[in-house]
């Protein structure tokens, strides 16, 4: 996979976003095609988390007293906002659609 700026510039990064990516890679090795991934990787993550928590409340919507289907609610949507917030959200999904669009 050959990444380059002009390329990423056109699926929807921006000057700032790539300057970001490019000192991580420098910072901590690693190229910049394999940062890209990494984030995608991340976004496709955060997703099943969000699958998974919001299955998880339907089930307890049906299955349990008001008390429980409360606390569930009130915990998955702190694990969601934790899941969000831990990784770079913005930039992960933007890498996530660089990889659809270039089919890498």
């Amino acid at each position: 996979m050959n990444v380059t700026d002009d390329a990423s510039l056109l699926s929807g990064f921006t000057q700032s976003d790539l300057q970001k990516i490019k000192n991580n890679v420098e910072s901590y090795g690693g190229t910049l095609e394999e940062a890209i991934q990494d984030l995608a990787n991340c976004f496709r993550i955060l997703l099943w988390v969000f699958l998974g928590c919001i299955a998880m409340f339907i089930w307890m919507l049906f299955s349990n007293e008001r008390d429980y289907v409360i606390s569930t609610g009130t915990g998955l949507s702190i694990a969601m906002l934790i899941a969000v917030f831990v990784q770079p959200p913005v930039l992960s999904w933007k890498s996530w659609r660089f990889l659809r669009m270039h089919k890498f």
